[in-house]
């Protein structure tokens, strides 16, 4: 079957960041692409930390880093900072690039585990250049040449998540994404293939499309509600099952990367934007 129609459900950075691939994807198809979403229902808007993946992202679809970082008070980052995971006064920096590099085939931790052991090691850190510039609290672009040490990482963002929607929404509107704002109150199946055929909204428009994307988090319209998909329980894996986030004045300087500290019970963040301070326990 020709798809000529997606209806995304949902907004939020998921929803949105959704919006935007499609549409920049498939700007030279005739594919209509909408996404409803209501004003009255809010989103968690806690996630402002991300890893590289998301530089790929924008990148793939064109998106000027610059105007990016100003649009959503976005900082760089380039690791993550854990504090007393392993004992009260442990802390190590997790980054986004290498430690030193391979020699005659062999892998570099090998070596400096023989001149550890040897007690002629400095930290493993040391030959990271990325914890070496988050430690100092500097950040510069990955070196183009890629035989010099300054292009051995990588680096993300950590931005305001409900700004980055909105950012996103622009650019998908711009690709003639239509928005329909709306609570949505059900879906409806199609009898003989037993796919999503349209979703009614509160006002009673109806809302057709060949494809449907739930993107509508925790109350999951259309993967939970319509064809009850269920969860995988996971607690006894992961006990931290709840969070409280609160925001603070800015740290100056800026630290290039995120925090998390272990405590008594679950872990905190700190997220640094350039505005404020993201905060947070799990």
């Amino acid at each position: 079957m020709d798809i000529t129609s997606i209806c995304i459900v949902g907004g939020g950075t998921a929803g949105w960041m959704t919006a935007a691939a499609l549409s920049f994807k498939l700007r030279n198809s005739p594919a209509k692409i909408y996404l409803v979403e209501s004003e009255q229902i809010g989103t968690v808007g806690v996630g402002e930390a991300t890893l590289p993946h998301i530089r790929f992202f924008n990148n793939a679809l064109g998106i000027d880093e610059a105007d990016f970082m100003k649009a959503t008070n976005a900082t760089f980052k380039l690791g993550i900072e854990f504090c007393d995971w392993g004992r009260i006064g442990d802390s190590y920096i997790h980054p986004f690039g290498d430690y030193g590099q391979p020699l005659n085939g062999v892998e570099f931790y090998h070596y400096w585990n023989k001149l550890r052991l040897n007690g002629a090691a400095n930290r493993l850190d040391e030959y990271s250049y990325p914890i070496m510039l988050a430690e100092q609290g500097k950040f510069h672009m990955p070196h183009a040449d890629t035989q010099k040490i300054e292009s051995t990482f990588g680096y993300a963002y950590q931005f305001d998540s409900s700004e980055y929607a909105k950012f996103l929404r622009k650019f998908s509107e711009t690709n003639n994404v239509t928005r329909i704002e709306g609570p949505i109150t059900h879906s409806d199946k199609d009898e003989t293939t037993g796919h999503i055929s349209s979703v009614t909204l509160e006002s009673g428009q109806s809302v057709k499309a060949d494809l449907f994307i739930d993107c509508s988090g925790f109350r999951g319209l259309l993967i939970e509600q319509a064809y009850e998909a269920g969860y995988d329980d996971w607690s006894e894996w992961l006990p931290c099952n709840r969070a409280i986030a609160v925001p603070s004045e800015a740290i100056t300087p800026l630290p290039p990367y995120t925090r998390a500290t272990a405590r008594e019970a679950g872990w905190q963040w700190r997220i640094q934007l350039q505005y404020r301070s993201g905060n947070g326990i799990v």
